[in-house]
This record gives C-alpha cells, sequence and structure tokens, in this order.
C-alpha cells in the first residue's frame, strides 16, 4: 500500500511541471505551408453543408460544383520565413476556376486569428462559388485546422462563413 501512496506523491509533486509545459499555440508554419490546399466546401459557421450561393439555381449550381470538381480549381498555397508562431509577409497564391490570385498572409498561432491581402486579381471570375472563394480570402479573420485540414473563416455581410480546405500534397 505504501509504494502505491508514494507513486501518487511523486505524480502529484510533477502535475504543475506537466500543466506548464502544455503548449496551446499553433505551428503556423506547419500548418499553412509545404502542401497545396483544395477548396472541399464554403459553409456557414454552424452548418458542415455547402452555403446556397445559388438562391436555387440548379444549373448555375451544377456549373459550380463541377469546376470545383476539377483538379487544379480551388486551390490555395502559403509561402514564408518561419519568424516563430506569428508569421508576417507571407505571400500566397490560389486558383479560382478562371482566375488567379496573389498577395501577402499573416497568422497568429496563439490567437488564431488570419489577414489575407489580396494585391493582384488575373482573370476573371464570372462563377458564384469561385467570386466567393476570393471573397472569403479577402476578409479572412482567424482559421482552425491542421496540416491536413484547414477552415479559414471570414465575414460575409452579417454572417461568418468558413473556407473548409483539405491538403492535397
Amino acid at each position: 500500500m505504501k509504494p502505491r501512496l508514494l507513486h501518487a506523491s511523486i505524480l502529484l509533486l510533477f502535475l504543475p511541471f506537466l500543466l506548464v509545459a502544455c503548449n496551446t499555440e499553433d505551428d503556423v508554419m506547419e500548418i499553412f505551408t509545404g502542401r497545396t490546399w483544395k477548396l472541399v466546401r464554403i459553409t456557414d459557421e454552424s452548418s458542415q453543408n455547402q452555403f446556397d450561393f445559388w438562391n436555387g439555381d440548379e444549373a448555375a449550381q451544377q456549373n459550380s460544383l463541377e469546376g470545383l470538381r476539377q483538379e487544379n480549381n480551388y486551390t490555395l498555397t502559403f509561402e514564408a520565413a518561419d519568424t516563430g508562431n506569428t508569421t508576417p509577409g507571407g505571400s500566397f497564391n490560389g486558383r479560382g476556376v478562371r482566375a488567379t490570385v496573389e498577395g501577402s498572409w499573416r497568422a497568429d498561432g496563439n490567437s488564431r486569428s488570419m489577414s489575407i491581402s489580396v494585391s493582384r486579381i488575373i482573370g476573371s471570375e464570372s462563377d458564384i462559388l469561385a467570386r466567393s472563394f476570393i471573397n472569403g480570402l479577402r476578409n479572412a479573420t482567424r482559421y482552425e485546422g491542421d496540416n491536413n485540414n484547414l477552415f479559414i473563416y471570414y465575414t460575409d455581410g452579417q454572417t461568418t462563413k468558413r473556407l473548409c480546405l483539405t491538403a492535397i500534397n
């Protein structure tokens, strides 16, 4: 009985050190860089379902979803130099259906806040989902995720939506 009590006492003595060692900040470089992200869908904050940007126009929706299924459409890559948990000055490039976007990004691994600045759009998007994808990048406020799945939250009018992305390489 005494050896168990001794082991429990030792564990209790080290418990504060174990709790202090817990790190809740994200490794921003690990999450964002070194892979290509592919949009899966855009949802509102409280749903897992594709947001209805088409207002019942099934032909336009099918056209958008066909573009989404294409391998090189709706992709995003982030590049940056490792400066710790906050990564200022990183660049990104993305592709909708008919347009590519370039710019800079910043993410904070402690607060999970994020901002993206689109500096250049090459081409123009007529597809509503592609325009919403670019709008989501422009209005990014925060992120969640890991190196397999990334959610970029953005403000769209009075609602919060999220870009749901998956790593493809």
